[in-house]
């Protein structure tokens, strides 16, 4: 009997959705796990996007510059020295990867910016998508767009070597 219910409780237990946080860390930031309630309240942007199926598609998210921002990295203008050689990686559950420059994160084009969806259509993401995915608005092709992200790191390509003496 003790086995029926302990085996029912573990089988309970990995049946259980795992809370839905995202992990930054990295070069630049202070390394954390933002939970969905961290992230909803950060100001959020609204944006409208073609889908693969050639449908507008309304997604709400914080911008990625927020999220880096928040965190200590250098993005948009403060990009410079190393920072300007830095990248921000995103990671989905899967194991897909994409990558944006800490330059472009903090765009001025109305409605470009990258954000960290976690709503589409004034409701949660769907599960095939999130809790969260990463919407670029302006890419031309959606290669970066990142669904179930499980990550954000920021890294930096090395530098030039030393000039000879």
């Amino acid at each position: 009997m003790r086995a029926l219910v302990l085996a029912s409780l573990v089988a309970t237990l990995a049946a259980a959705p795992a809370a839905a946080s995202v992990t930054l860390g990295g070069a630049f930031v202070h390394g954390q796990v933002l939970a969905a309630g961290d992230l909803a309240a950060l100001p959020h942007v609204q944006v409208a996007v073609t889908e693969h199926d050639g449908t507008t598609g309304h997604y709400a998210g914080v911008t990625l510059a927020t999220i880096l921002r928040t965190a200590g990295a250098p993005v948009g203008d403060q990009a410079k020295g190393v920072a300007a050689r830095s990248y921000l990686t995103v990671t989905g559950a899967d194991g897909y990867v994409a990558a944006y420059s800490l330059s472009e994160l903090d765009t001025s084009a109305a409605g470009c910016a990258p954000i960290l969806a976690d709503a589409r259509e004034g409701a949660p993401l769907p599960a095939a998508l999130g809790p969260f995915r990463v919407v670029a608005p302006c890419d031309r092709v959606q290669a970066r767009w990142v669904r179930d992200v499980v990550a954000l790191t920021v890294g930096s390509l090395p530098g030039p070597p030393p000039k000879p003496m």
